[in-house]
């Protein structure tokens, strides 16, 4: 997951004028009944308008997996569901029953640009991991599970400021640093147990762990073990302070180029990467990359 931007996202919306378009949007469901607003929206997708924009803004990644979009088609997912939303009362078990928060899901909120996450398949649609070995059913679909100790369902047409979501957003940046990699592999970034467990769902309704996934995650990890192992055999091994300092630039221009998200994908596992080699003896000085990032 890499965080986006809400400001950028929000300027390339209004450079594009979608408050014209929700706006002739509610005005053709206005007086509809409920169903009839669905069913309005299930057969008017505007929002697929704002998907060559939103792809800019990631430089053609999903907000989630961070994946390119390569033969996985991308699709605009609403975060909260403009269907129906629910959650299942135990995610842990392929055969927990769900519980649904809203029939009715939050469709006053379909053409909101505010409620648009670019997604590929794998976390937005409810399908099994067909390479691995899990035959569980992962992925978001309607899924959009709430703290509802601390927070409640927000009522139709009510802002939603009332709601606690558990889904880790792209367009929060405290939520994006919740979430690391450890060889590829999605762990939680934090020791908080509520947010680990925000961590651990996310993975699982985003199909974070896809085996795909996780392999390409593998190998961006491994690049980069071999650029930080290279470099320091050469910095230990450089005999002037100004070898040392050249070994060090050029050490640091390669590992920019895999943290740079408009160059590389799974740049987030490449920086997870660095960040865990700059703590280990004998690394010091790849702790100064690590306050660039």
């Amino acid at each position: 997951m890499r965080y986006i931007d809400r400001n950028r996202f929000r300027e390339a919306v209004e450079a594009f004028d979608w408050e014209a378009i929700k706006q002739t949007q509610h005005n053709a469901m206005n007086g509809m009944t409920i169903p009839q607003k669905k069913e309005y929206i299930r057969d008017h997708p505007e929002w697929n308008q704002l998907q060559p924009l939103m792809r800019n803004l990631s430089h053609h990644k999903c907000w989630y997996s961070e994946a390119p979009i390569g033969n996985n088609d991308f699709e605009v997912d609403h975060y909260r569901p403009k269907g129906k939303s629910r959650q299942k009362d135990n995610y842990t078990d392929p055969k927990s029953k769900s519980t649904i928060h809203k029939t009715n899901g939050y469709w006053w909120l379909a053409y909101e640009w505010s409620n648009y996450r670019l997604s590929g398949i794998h976390s937005n649609k409810l399908r099994r991991d067909r390479i691995g070995e899990c035959e569980d059913v992962k992925g978001k679909g309607d899924c959009f599970p709430l703290d509802l100790i601390n927070g409640r369902v927000a009522n139709d047409e009510e802002s939603t400021a009332c709601e606690v979501p558990i889904l880790l957003d792209p367009l929060n940046p405290v939520d994006v640093c919740l979430l690391t990699f450890d060889k590829g592999i999605p762990v939680p970034a934090t020791n908080d147990p509520d947010e680990i467990d925000r961590v651990l769902q996310s993975i699982f309704y985003y199909h974070l762990d896809l085996d795909q996934l996780n392999r390409d995650r593998k190998i961006v990890w491994d690049e980069c073990v071999e650029h930080i192992q290279d470099a320091k055999e050469a910095i230990d091994n450089s005999v002037t302070r100004e070898a040392k300092k050249g070994l060090m630039d050029k050490c640091f221009r390669e590992l920019r180029k895999m943290v740079d998200s408009e160059r590389k994908a799974y740049t987030s596992t490449a920086k997870a990467c660095i960040i865990v080699y700059s703590e280990l003896t004998g690394y010091d000085w790849l702790k100064l990359l690590v306050r660039t990032l």
